[in-house]
């Protein structure tokens, strides 16, 4: 696909309301297409309010008429002004969109309210030399009998188009109701990223932008202070069955929210730290201090909203501290829906976490672990993490998600294709 490829967005959006499911869809492949280095127009009511809301890099034009709309049947009798109405937009299209190379248009087909713009875009389509996409987001109902002018023009597909629907289930029912065959329609899924939807702090979108957090099967979070983070709360620990886990060929990300790490000393642990990772097979971009970004910035700590949004970026919580009271960072893991691997040598981890989590005796400073073979053991930990992991269906369809609902993977799978059929 020639870098000097332009996609058209065309909307009839007067803003980006975040209600509007469609305005978050939109959003999703807006970044995505930006991301990936094409040039992209988002084509909006003259009165389009949120500009700021619209991914940099995108040119807005504010072109696309308004009418006081009706929601037509079909066949119904039509309003005298409609010709009128869709000879407007269509000359409006026609001027502005004469360097564009690939259209998507979303609804702009199907909905009854639609119907100027969607006698203008039939024509539009017979005269120019744009490739359109009409993502169709209705579920399909049967083609009526006995349709005619301009309500046919809803039930078909217009030259030099695709079909975009968004599952396989009732492929070749869209199909029929446009008058066309399954070759004619590709699907491409909802995004769901959650840099759009959790509204990410800019430190955490970095580091997804780094680090394979959302193709991981394992991701955690720790935020710890540095100076004590192996002597007492047992980071080697977490570290060993990272370890195994990737050795059991999962794919895995442990990020340390390291506070308390300017000084040379504590440099040299996180050094020696990621040393010993690389023992164990680990790379610098599976084991993440974030002291390590954007130093000297984070050295003394991240704001706690990046811990909460790591939190909720994470489905793994290895706790193996040798010491703890009433340990806020397990509340938090807890709350944020984590499978709990607690150390059973620390009776306080019981109270907080019942019957809800994994235990072992990693040892504390009461008690002093002797294993027969330490190895095994973590290897015994991980293949029972992951056999937890197996039989949890809610944090089986959140990895899902997280994997192969986000921004970048979408645009792989299923935007990219549908450019290359230029």
């Amino acid at each position: 696909m020639s870098s000097n490829t332009k996609i058209g967005y065309l909307t009839t959006f007067y803003n980006l309301d975040s209600a509007y499911s469609l305005a978050s869809v939109c959003l999703g492949h807006l970044t995505m297409l930006v991301k990936n280095g094409y040039k992209v127009v988002l084509f909006v009511h003259d009165n389009f309010t949120d500009d700021s809301l619209v991914p940099n890099g995108v040119e807005i034009r504010k072109i696309v008429p308004r009418f006081l709309l009706v929601d037509y049947s079909s066949n119904q009798e039509v309003a005298p002004q409609l010709e009128e109405q869709a000879d407007k937009v269509y000359r409006v299209l026609k001027e502005n969109t004469q360097d564009i190379d690939i259209m998507f248009a979303a609804d702009l087909i199907f909905q009854g309210w639609f119907l100027p713009y969607c006698i203008a875009v039939h024509k539009l389509a017979r005269e120019s030399k744009i490739k359109w996409f009409h993502w169709t987001h209705s579920v399909p109902s049967g083609r009526p009998a006995g349709l005619k002018y301009p309500h046919i023009l809803r039930y078909t597909l217009p030259e030099n188009s695709k079909l975009v629907y968004l599952k396989n289930h009732d492929l070749i029912d869209i199909a029929e109701a446009y008058g066309t065959f399954p070759k004619d329609v590709r699907i491409v899924y909802n995004p769901l990223d959650p840099r759009l939807f959790w509204n990410l702090h800019p430190l955490v979108k970095s580091l997804l932008d780094k680090y394979p957090i959302l193709e991981s099967d394992f991701v955690q979070v720790y935020p710890l202070s540095t100076p004590r983070m192996v002597s007492g709360k047992g980071l080697h620990t977490v570290i060993d069955i990272f370890g195994k886990l990737k050795g059991l060929n999962k794919k895995v990300c442990l990020i340390i929210c390291n506070a308390h790490a300017n000084d040379k000393r504590e440099k040299q642990l996180i050094a020696e730290t990621l040393s010993y990772a690389s023992t164990l097979g680990l790379s610098q971009r599976e084991i993440v201090f974030t002291s390590l970004e954007e130093t000297p910035k984070y050295e003394l700590g991240v704001p706690r909203d990046v811990v909460s949004q790591l939190f909720l970026l994470s489905n793994l919580f290895i706790f193996p501290s040798i010491s703890e009271n009433c340990s806020l960072i397990l509340l938090e893991a807890m709350l944020s829906k984590c499978l709990l691997v607690l150390n059973e040598s620390v009776g306080s981890m019981r109270e907080f976490g019942k019957e809800n989590a994994l235990y072992f005796k990693f040892g504390s400073n009461k008690e002093t672990i002797d294993y027969d073979n330490r190895d095994n053991f973590m290897e015994e930990v991980a293949k029972i993490i992951i056999s937890e992991f197996n039989t949890n269906k809610a944090l089986k369809a959140s990895l899902d998600i997280r994997r192969n609902f986000n921004n970048q993977i979408i645009f792989e799978r299923q935007i990219l294709p549908l450019l290359h059929e230029i």
